[in-house]
């Protein structure tokens, strides 16, 4: 390879080395205009000049690509012999200006007194990868902007730096001498309501009892031995454990009270600054997914207030994971060998697109999360670290994925059949719901043999049972409210009676038993199955209200006649059951369990009130035959329309625990008295026989006993 023959006139010596260029300082290359510049030989340097980049394509990252390989040539031979040639234009070709890429930043920002001076320091990469970060980066709206000023200042090599040596050493090295020294500085801990055996105590309570139903905590968390290290890394995580694992107790209230209020502060600070940590998205669903009642609250029934708090938990959690951008990493296809901190990303934004669909559609609000894309199937190896967390002969990643595929179905179902109040009305006119409604049921039997077989402990197949039962009550109930509505619009031709009084001949009638068993069913797998005190009083809210629903859409049905009275005694005699074990759930009489049991109660209560009073020979009458047979004719319609437009138990939805709530304490607070919480064998109105088809061990079962035939 020879030199160009043109004349020396022609030839351009504005041309600047990288090392030059990178410090805005002038560049000596001498007369031929070749390197080494001047600079580079006092410091003993390769010098290489910088290409220019005009008239060509300009490739995003492509400068901080060329830098990066030429500081590690320099490293790699620092030694290497100044190669001259590389730097000469070929034959035919005038060399090209000198790169002006982003010199506007040097020649407007730059003082001319940084243009002559020069300094001793030895330049690094960090400006070239600076400049490069800097023309590289997006800037398509303000958080843009923002961003990169943060990212630019943290990559300042000189002020910041000392700054941040300056002022963060003294911070961290006391915070490193507390752990050490095992000084803690957590107000729970300083407040002395809590030791730090304690917190490691409870910390593994919620891992061996609350954690399988809900396996989104970083696994690291659980490592007792670490629990200053965990308190100062994963504050808002560990808050959160120690808040659920202590609600319900009377004997911890003093520190949930203290863990609580902390609580409290940290999400006030999240809700003004954000968070970077993956750990505050988690505790925030965590919180939302057992909703611990708020200190200021003294509530005698449940009325649907926690749905409404977690509703607002999860709206921020799911700000937060879009603040961290884990939405473009969570229901992503997996990658072989990526690292635990991506696996735990993706775990926490497919919690947070569940937890969003469960409690949207529990109150009935449009969704906030964006769901998995058509071409995303996650599956169990999608999440590796849960595979390493055995549950019986299963682990908890094969858990995780039939909740995330279950809660798609949820959200199906939703967006198809209630997605909408308008939209409801012209599926309840035109009938086009049959089909749906034959769709949803068998795709959710193939999740029931998918999903039926795997080994997992008794208590979490059953709340996978509970979850399965209550989507079929879901999907199947619509057509029961369907039938509702068309008999109210038929109601002035039709002559007074009940007003299923001809089920069996409807043309949707399947689909109202079905929703019938399942929510029985509902209450089968809790009185027979879960033990309240060593299972269910651990099982997030979600199952406490399914339960609630079913009791509520059962009493519906009673009273409209869709279930015979023979067939209500057996009923009833459930739903005592279940208000007895919800009972048994807690011992502190404001805990969940208490509130809704005292909630049905109180329905069933207001129920026989109206049922006697219309019906004055009831009022002799205490068993559940002549409870039945006239709950039958509260539906009549004496003036039917009237009748129904009346009655404020025909006025909510099944799942309106808001109006549920204002139904039975409006003029209800007689009702409200030292003795109203009793066993179910107490009530006078007890005398229930046992149905049929509940007899046997229907309340044999007990959890660990016998296993769950799904």
């Amino acid at each position: 390879m020879t030199p160009p023959t043109g004349p020396e006139t022609e030839k351009r010596v504005s041309r600047a080395c990288v090392s030059c260029r990178s410090r805005k300082t002038r560049c000596d290359l001498g007369v031929p205009g070749d390197p080494p510049c001047r600079r580079c030989i006092e410091k003993n340097q390769e010098c290489i000049l910088a290409t220019s980049r005009r008239g060509g394509r300009r490739i995003k990252g492509q400068r901080l690509g060329y830098s990066r390989s030429t500081n590690d040539s320099h490293q790699a031979s620092p030694s290497r012999p100044i190669n001259r040639m590389n730097s000469v234009p070929a034959q035919g070709q005038e060399p090209r200006e000198p790169d002006q890429h982003s010199e506007w930043l040097s020649s407007n920002l730059g003082s001319p007194l940084d243009q002559q001076s020069e300094d001793d320091e030895e330049p690094t990469g960090d400006a070239v990868r600076l400049k490069g970060h800097f023309t590289s980066s997006d800037l398509l709206n303000p958080s843009d902007a923002l961003d990169l000023l943060a990212h630019v200042a943290d990559m300042e090599p000189e002020g910041h730096a000392q700054t941040q040596d300056t002022e963060g050493d003294p911070e961290s090295s006391t915070r490193m001498a507390n752990i050490s020294q095992g000084v803690c500085d957590y107000p729970p801990v300083t407040s002395g309501a809590l030791t730090l055996s304690e917190a490691s105590f409870l910390i593994e309570h919620y891992h061996d009892n609350f954690h399988i139903f809900f396996p989104i905590a970083y696994s690291a968390a659980f490592d007792s031995s670490r629990i200053l290290e965990l308190i100062e890394h994963e504050p808002y995580l560990i808050t959160a454990i120690l808040c659920v694992a202590t609600k319900d107790d009377p004997s911890w209230s003093r520190a949930h009270n203290a863990c609580a209020r902390h609580m409290e502060t940290q999400i006030s600070k999240l809700i003004y600054t954000g968070s970077t940590t993956v750990g505050a998205v988690e505790a925030l669903l965590i919180l939302a997914e057992w909703a611990p009642q708020p200190l200021e609250e003294n509530l005698m029934i449940g009325c649907g207030k926690e749905d409404q708090g977690s509703w607002m938990l999860v709206g921020v959690a799911i700000r937060l994971a879009y603040l961290q951008n884990l939405e473009q990493t969570g229901l992503v296809q997996r990658v072989e060998g990526a690292p635990d901190h991506l696996s735990r990303k993706r775990i926490a934004w497919a919690a947070c697109y569940m937890s969003d669909r469960q409690v949207s559609i529990r109150l009935g609000k449009g969704f906030w999360s964006r769901g998995p894309g058509p071409s995303v199937n996650l599956r169990a190896a999608d999440f590796p670290y849960l595979q390493t967390q055995k549950l019986g002969n299963d682990n908890l990643a094969l858990l995780f994925q039939a909740h995330l595929e279950i809660t798609q179905l949820f959200s199906n179902a939703h967006d198809i059949l209630y997605s909408s109040t308008s939209h409801r009305e012209q599926l309840y006119i035109g009938g086009e719901y049959v089909r749906y409604i034959d769709d949803f049921s068998s795709v959710l039997r193939r999740w029931k043999l998918s999903w039926g077989g795997l080994s997992f402990i008794p208590r979490v197949k059953a709340s996978l049972m509970l979850s399965y039962d209550f989507l079929r009550l879901y999907i199947n109930a619509f057509a029961f409210q369907a039938n509702l509505n068309r008999i109210v619009r038929r109601s002035k031709k039709r002559p007074s009676g009940p007003l299923f009084s001809e089920l069996a001949a409807a043309p949707d009638a399947r689909f109202i038993y079905e929703s019938i068993d399942a929510a029985n069913s509902i209450l089968c797998t809790l009185n027979s199955f879960i033990d309240p005190t060593e299972a269910f009083k651990y099982m997030p809210l979600k199952f406490y209200l399914y339960v609630i629903y079913a009791a509520v859409f059962l009493f519906k049905a009673i009273f409209a006649g869709a279930i015979k009275p023979s067939e209500a005694r057996g009923v009833r005699r459930a739903i005592y059951e279940t208000i007895s074990r919800l009972q048994k759930t807690s011992n502190n009489q404001q805990g969940l369990g208490q509130r809704y049991a005292r909630s049905l109660r109180l329905l069933w209560l207001k129920m026989l009130g109206k049922s006697r009073s219309r019906n004055p020979e009831v009022e002799g009458r205490s068993d559940s035959l002549a409870l039945a047979s006239h709950g039958a004719l509260q539906s009549q319609a004496e003036s039917s329309e009237g009748h129904m437009n009346s009655d404020p138990f025909n006025s909510f939805s099944w799942k309106d625990l808001h109006s549920l709530g204002e139904f039975i304490s409006n003029d209800g607070t007689s009702l409200f008295n030292d003795n109203f919480i009793i066993s179910p064998e107490q009530d006078s109105v007890q005398g229930a026989e046992g149905p049929e088809h509940f007899s046997g061990n229907f309340y044999s079962g007990s959890l660990g006993e016998i296993d769950i035939i799904f």
